[in-house]
């Protein structure tokens, strides 16, 4: 009788660590990829960060097209 309940209890610790093993392999948190370094901020706060990399302008002169219009009046 003994042996039966330490092996009923052996498998089902296996199984425990086990299934807590595949887990992990199949369904990783994302707190865990979460850099700790980050500073917490308060709500509310803003942070604007620029690129300096690159001072290429969005548009070109040449970019885009020209429209033609005339302004029409009301009262004819």
């Amino acid at each position: 009788m003994i042996v039966g309940l330490f092996r009923t209890v052996l498998v089902l610790i296996i199984f425990y660590f086990l299934v807590k093993f595949l887990g992990r392999l199949l369904f990783p948190s994302s707190s865990n990829k979460s850099p700790n370094n980050i500073p917490k901020r308060k709500e509310g706060d803003v942070t604007i960060h620029f690129d300096n990399r690159t001072d290429k302008k969005m548009f070109d002169k040449d970019s885009g097209e020209y429209v033609d219009y005339e302004d029409v009046d009301e009262e004819e």
